[in-house]
C-alpha cells in the first residue's frame, strides 16, 4: 500500500475514504464520486467522472479501493499546494466569502459529503485549526492545515 505515508497521513486519507463512501462497501463507486464532484461544485459529466475513477482504479474493477485512494491521494494530497489551489479549496468552503471558515460552513460542507457532526464535533474540528482564537478558520490557518 501506501508505505512513504505516515501513521497519521493514512487515517486522514481513510477518514476522506470513509466521507466519499457513503455505502460502506469498502469502494468508491462511480455514482459515489459524481457525488463529490457535485458536493464540491465540480461540474463533470458521468463519463469525466468515469475517467477520473477508471484512472484510480489500479485493479480495474470499476471502483477504488482504499489501497488505490490511499495511492493516489498520497501523492496528491500530501505534496505542496500553490497559494491558488489552497484560494480554490478554501473557498469552497467559505461559503459568505468573508475570509474566515465558520463552524456553519463547515459543518453545512460536511453535510453535503453525507457526514453528520454535532455542533460540539464541528466546535472542536474548528478549535484544533483555530491558531488565532477567534472562532474560525482563516485561510492562513487552512493553508497551515495543508502543509
Amino acid at each position: 500500500m501506501s508505505s512513504g505515508l505516515h501513521n497519521y497521513q493514512l487515517k486522514e486519507i481513510k477518514e476522506a475514504f470513509d466521507i466519499f463512501d457513503r455505502d460502506k462497501s469498502g469502494t468508491i463507486s462511480i455514482k459515489e464520486m459524481e457525488r463529490v464532484f457535485k458536493t464540491l461544485g465540480i461540474q463533470a459529466s458521468r463519463e469525466e467522472v468515469r475517467l477520473v475513477v477508471k484512472e484510480m482504479d489500479i485493479d480495474g474493477d470499476g471502483e477504488i479501493s482504499f489501497d488505490e485512494f490511499a495511492r493516489v491521494m498520497g501523492n496528491k494530497f500530501y505534496k505542496s499546494y500553490t497559494s491558488s489551489e489552497i484560494r480554490a479549496a478554501f473557498k469552497h468552503f467559505d461559503r459568505d466569502n468573508n475570509g474566515y471558515i465558520t463552524c456553519e460552513e463547515l459543518k453545512e460542507c460536511m453535510a453535503k459529503m453525507g457526514k453528520r457532526f454535532s455542533d460540539r464535533e464541528i466546535s472542536r474540528m474548528i478549535k484544533s485549526i483555530d491558531r488565532d482564537g477567534n472562532g474560525m478558520i482563516s485561510i492562513e490557518e487552512f493553508a497551515q492545515l495543508l502543509e
